[in-house]
């Protein structure tokens, strides 16, 4: 009993930073927003250490359990929610803005996408995804001024609602024929089931649409556009860069361990989502005038492209996509250490203005955001090239050459973008004047630059040994 204690470590924390984050805001009088993020910087190390103890423990695996595999997303995630976190502290220090309920909701967030990546059970898809809808919703609300925010709140609120009471239907219907929540179980059913069974497509589709929801695909991605461009920057922030690496993670176990004998079915509406968001996402962030946003389509076509190339869900896919996935969260984390260095007499700037001659003023921050964008558009040397050309690599190795073209087509679209956003930072006439970054902007672009470069060093690690370290992929 006690070493089950022990292997829920990770949970436990999350929890006890809530708890501990509640009694100093109510008891502590001497509290600023740097405590809470002092603290969050402590718990989410403590966190990341049992995770990787614990990399192939479980103590209830009838409900969620540990593998290397995801153990690895899990420690990629952590790591970039400690930078963010990081990063997050400076705009709520420059703002004199309360922390205490962003940072908890931002660990009951990391509590219920931990146990997501981890499940084994549809009762544990059943029981988290309405809570992580939940905290998604209490996020957005997360602004100063609440009108903003109301409208996107209520309609990703009610949304929430209809996908938590659909994926309650559905999964009734699996538990119904096949008298079990678990995957394994579930699995051994479904490979004896006709495929004509029309409440059993039903239940899945419905499963599946959910995942795409959380994840923002087209055409479920209205809701994430629309917190880019009413939300707060760390909010923002946080839904580009954290979640998508435990969605990916679950989504990846449902697949393999539960839905496979019906990939025939649900295939084409995986491929349909990825294939809309690699086009409109590509497209949308041609011509669009906020900076946010047009991270916000930027990350669409990169999920829709990591997707894509999950094509049969083998080892090699889901490592490639990883791959992918990683190099561009990493690009993503540099873009928005940039967006907090875009500062104008104390205010935050988006617009696709405030960068125009940005490099008269900043040229280090200005030379690493061209990195940044010639990394989405696969330019060698930069990871972007290594990215792309592992999903090709696979996709090659399996004779799919219709994705293949789809992803050439999605960079010649994404190049445009990207160089628009170059021709406005160097050739463009300066409109700002800038604010003094702080100190921790340069030291955060200082860091992801050197692991962009370690990465091209040796990326081995990234493209073939990462799942090694931990084990193997199960």
């Amino acid at each position: 009993m006690l070493s089950q204690w022990f292997m829920i470590l990770p949970e436990i924390l999350l929890v006890s930073f809530v708890l501990m984050a509640g009694f100093i805001e109510n008891y502590y009088q001497a509290k600023t927003p740097k405590t809470f993020f002092t603290m969050s910087q402590i718990f989410i190390a403590l966190v990341l250490g049992a995770t990787l103890v614990f990399y192939n423990k479980s103590a209830f695996p009838q409900f969620w359990r540990n593998t290397p595999l995801i153990t690895l997303f899990k420690s990629c995630a952590y790591m970039l929610t400690w930078g963010w976190i990081y990063l997050s502290s400076k705009w709520f220090l420059n703002k004199n803005r309360p922390s205490c309920i962003f940072c908890s909701l931002i660990f009951m967030q990391l509590l219920w996408l931990d146990i997501l990546a981890s499940s084994s059970s549809l009762l544990t898809l059943a029981v988290i995804i309405p809570l992580i809808f939940l905290g998604n919703t209490l996020l957005i609300t997360r602004h100063w001024d609440f009108d903003k925010v109301k409208s996107v709140a209520f309609k990703y609120g009610l949304c929430s609602i209809l996908f938590s009471l659909a994926l309650w239907g559905g999964i009734a219907i699996i538990y119904y024929w096949s008298g079990s929540f678990s995957y394994s179980e579930v699995l051994t059913f479904l490979k004896s089931q006709p495929h004509n069974n029309i409440w059993i497509l039903s239940s899945i589709g419905i499963l599946i649409a959910v995942f795409m929801f959380l994840l923002g695909l087209v055409p479920f991605h209205i809701w994430l556009v629309s917190v880019a461009s009413s939300g707060v920057l760390p909010i923002c922030g946080f839904f580009i860069l954290i979640p998508q690496l435990f969605y990916l993670c679950g989504f990846t176990n449902l697949v393999r361990d539960c839905l496979m004998p019906f990939y025939w079915f649900f295939s084409p509406i995986i491929m349909t989502c990825a294939i809309l968001s690699v086009i409109i996402g590509a497209l949308s962030a041609n011509g669009e005038k906020n900076l946010r946003v047009f991270s916000v389509y930027l990350s669409i076509y990169c999920l829709g492209l990591g997707v894509l190339g999950l094509n049969d869900f083998s080892a090699s896919a889901i490592i490639t996509s990883f791959a992918f996935i990683i190099i561009a969260i990493l690009s993503f984390a540099g873009i928005y250490t940039v967006f907090l260095g875009l500062k104008s007499h104390s205010e935050y700037l988006s617009d696709i203005d405030a960068i125009k001659g940005f490099s008269s003023s900043r040229p280090y921050m200005s030379v690493a955001l061209m990195i940044f964008m010639f990394s989405f558009m696969g330019i060698a040397p930069t990871l972007g090239f290594l990215g792309y050309m592992s999903i090709m690599n696979n996709l090659i190795m399996q004779n799919d050459w219709w994705r293949i073209g789809i992803l050439i087509c999605g960079v010649l679209m994404v190049a445009k973008a990207c160089l628009d956003i170059i021709k406005a930072v160097y050739f463009e006439q300066k409109q700002h004047s800038y604010d003094r970054p702080d100190k921790s902007i340069y030291i955060c672009l200082f860091l992801n630059m050197s692991v962009i470069l370690l990465s091209l060093f040796n990326p081995n690690w990234l493209m073939h040994n990462a799942v090694m370290i931990l084990g193997g992929l199960n």
